[in-house]
């Protein structure tokens, strides 16, 4: 009867913690979702500023160049 219970148990944790994946699935996908909007949100400012102001995108991007290949270590 003991092993009965112990089956019943494993079941009722099993139920919970698929219930809980499904859940945490839910979070993820609608956390993804979210991240992917704001992407799209970010590229089309980031375009529309690099449209009106090219010059300033340019320098910028020179900056960040130059930085970024002094900070990292040469071979």
């Amino acid at each position: 009867m003991k092993w009965v219970l112990g089956l019943v148990t494993l079941a009722l944790a099993a139920l919970a913690l698929e219930d809980k994946g499904r859940q945490v699935a839910g979070d993820a996908r609608e956390a993804y979702g979210e991240a992917a909007d704001q992407a799209r949100v970010a590229t089309k400012t980031l375009s529309r500023n690099v449209d009106q102001q090219p010059l300033s995108a340019l320098l910028v991007a020179s900056v960040l160049g130059y930085v970024l290949a002094r900070l990292l270590p040469r071979r």
